[in-house]
């Protein structure tokens, strides 16, 4: 849920740890869809409240604005009573990031992405010079076209 006022590196740190974000930046955190399941579930017992709910999730609820538990209260809702069911969180998790970083061999991805960058380099500079040949083709024939 994204926010005005960012959160605090502390407040990353431990929002990151719970097992129910799937990531935190400063100004948004998503959320599992195992949290989604427990939200819901726990928005069917007698007077738990988004707030209650995110504190036995193990967030801190003050650390979001009224306004952002009722959108998240909402959306969970929404998405919980679609003929979809609970959608997982669009991009990786923080989690997922450092693993795949950690499996790529960036001695060949640096060199495929050279390789590629010079190719791309070597096709623009064969059109310039292309357009460079029409150019003076067309000042050469009307330089021709003047002289009588």
């Amino acid at each position: 849920m994204a926010k005005k006022k960012p959160y605090t590196d502390e407040q990353i740190a431990r929002i990151s740890q719970n097992p129910y974000t799937h990531s935190v930046t400063p100004n948004r955190v998503s959320f599992t869809v195992e949290f989604k399941k427990f939200f819901a579930e726990q928005t069917k017992i007698p007077g738990m409240t988004t707030k209650k709910i995110f504190l036995a999730a193990g967030y801190e609820p003050d650390w979001f604005s009224k306004g952002s538990l009722d959108s998240i209260r909402y959306e969970i809702l929404k998405e919980a009573s679609s003929p979809e069911g609970f959608k997982p969180t669009r991009g990786l998790s923080s989690a997922e990031k450092t693993a795949l970083f950690a499996r790529k061999d960036l001695a060949k991805q640096n060199t495929d992405a050279s390789m590629k960058e010079l190719q791309d380099r070597i096709v623009h500079l064969e059109r310039q010079i292309e357009f460079l040949k029409k150019i003076s083709h067309i000042r050469n024939q009307a330089k021709k076209d003047q002289i009588p």
